[in-house]
């Protein structure tokens, strides 16, 4: 093999393969740290995302999230006209709206709809399997050349620094990261293509704003997200069931979950199946009040590793962290493992 053959191979990890270090604290409470995130063109209390996945933000979450502080940003998987309609009756003084569209090339219409409402409180989100590509790249512009309302551009979704810096680049306030580490994806074990979802964290964040995308499985998953230098996290799966998903309300105790490279999903936004990279699962509804739950557990998580490393805000907190490498044998360790 010649020199210039020769394989480029890094470390990279995964939430499980680190710990925060705890530090001396000053902080008596956990409630006295700050988690507002900082994020361009979007005032947030809580520094969580409802994933934009048609099995977890309808409107019922969008609404949810608003009243929590945090975001849903509304999926892309109904027709145009239906987008078209919501953002036009979005009020004016209602929170922000974050709409979920595709490429240009498939989903201009969808796109022409937000770019064209004239609103200040509503978002786009281009939402393409490999950000890092023309495709995205000719979607900002366009939105660009023809934007007209007031919140942010998110795009995504990447896990390289040059890929994260080329949105931005192109347009984007906020970048998504995350290829692969979705609790439905299954583009890694299809295509070998991906970045440990810490390590994409650590590489992109130096770019700009950047939500954590996928991965996260724990409150403990999205404190090391922000730490590693993430604004934001976003969340699907552990919302997966909750009561203000998509079909709630339907009398069957067990709710679809899917990923929208799924086959299913596909085919039912009129895709061909093949070559899926996803899977739809069936999970157990988990009753009044888990959505609730579920974020208020993911912020309270924040706070109190905020109060561990002695930070008072984010910023503060991303400033501090300090990780540890740890075996397999932490993660036995880590949960709770009584067996008498």
């Amino acid at each position: 093999m010649t020199e210039t053959q020769g394989m480029k191979i890094g470390d990279g990890y995964c939430f499980d393969d680190v710990l925060l270090v705890p530090q001396y604290s000053e902080i008596v409470s956990r409630s006295l740290c700050d988690v507002t995130p900082t994020l361009p063109k979007l005032q947030l209390n809580i520094p969580v995302f409802a994933a934009n996945m048609d099995t977890i933000c309808g409107m019922s979450m969008v609404k949810k999230m608003a009243s929590l502080g945090g975001c849903g940003v509304l999926h892309r998987y109904m027709p145009a006209s239906s987008t078209h309609n919501i953002v036009k009756d979005w009020e004016e003084d209602s929170p922000m709206l974050i709409v979920s569209v595709g490429t240009l090339e498939r989903d201009k219409s969808r796109i022409t709809s937000v770019t064209k409402s004239g609103k200040e409180n509503i978002g786009i989100c281009v939402d393409i399997a490999h950000g890092n590509s023309k495709n995205m790249t000719d979607t900002l512009e366009y939105i660009q050349e023809n934007k007209d309302f007031g919140g942010p551009v998110i795009a995504g979704n990447v896990c390289t620094y040059d890929g994260a810096c080329r949105l931005f680049d192109a347009g984007a306030d906020i970048v998504k990261v995350g290829v692969g580490p979705g609790s439905t994806c299954t583009t890694r074990i299809k295509t070998g293509i991906g970045i440990p979802q810490l390590a994409a964290i650590q590489m992109c964040a130096p770019a700009g704003p950047i939500i954590a995308d996928g991965g996260i499985r724990t409150p403990g998953d999205a404190v090391k997200a922000i730490a590693m230098g993430a604004r934001a996290v976003m969340v699907g799966g552990m919302l997966a069931g909750t009561d203000h998903v998509p079909n709630y309300g339907n009398p069957e105790p067990m709710l679809k979950f899917r990923g929208m490279a799924s086959e299913e999903a596909r085919e039912e936004c009129g895709q061909s199946p093949n070559h899926a990279e996803g899977i739809s699962v069936l999970v157990s509804k988990k009753g009044n009040g888990s959505t609730e739950k579920v974020v208020t557990d993911i912020v309270e998580g924040i706070m109190s590793s905020m109060s561990y490393s002695g930070a008072r805000n984010i910023e503060e907190f991303q400033e501090k962290a300090l990780f540890v490498k740890v075996t397999p044998s932490s993660v036995k360790e880590n949960g709770a493992h009584y067996g008498g």
